[in-house]
């Protein structure tokens, strides 16, 4: 089985965000979409990061840790500490947001939204064509 796309996570997010589709219906009715959507967002970030190493340093992408390739980010070979910072930053937010913890309220569809159309920044940034 092949790893999903980040468009294809993002554009699941995106249904869920909306309440579309028969993953979105579904969703909203059963009242577990917003983890769902911070799952798949942080999927799509996941996603966007394992390319780009893949393009850039194949030896990188080969690390089994998420969080190295995320330090990694910040070195001569990443796009720079500012796109680094963001993605840790959207990284470490949307996983507290995947965690059910009983004394917290699941994440708002705002704060999804946000954070979706962040995540959809960083990948075009991670992109060859836009890097700098």
């Amino acid at each position: 089985m092949t790893a999903p796309t980040p468009q294809r996570c993002l554009a699941a997010a995106d249904q869920l965000l909306r309440g579309a589709g028969l993953l979105g219906t579904t969703a909203v009715t059963a009242g577990w979409w917003p983890r769902a959507c911070a799952c798949m967002i942080r999927l799509a970030l996941e996603a966007g990061v394992d390319g780009y190493w893949r393009r850039v340093q194949p030896a990188v992408a080969a690390c089994r840790q998420g969080r190295a390739k995320q330090l990694m980010l910040r070195g001569r070979l990443g796009p720079g500490r500012e796109t680094a910072r963001r993605v840790a930053f959207a990284w470490v937010t949307l996983s507290a947001a995947t965690h059910h913890h009983c004394y917290e309220l699941a994440p708002g569809a705002a704060e999804l939204r946000r954070l979706h159309t962040e995540v959809s920044t960083l990948l075009a940034q991670l992109e060859p064509t836009t890097r700098r």
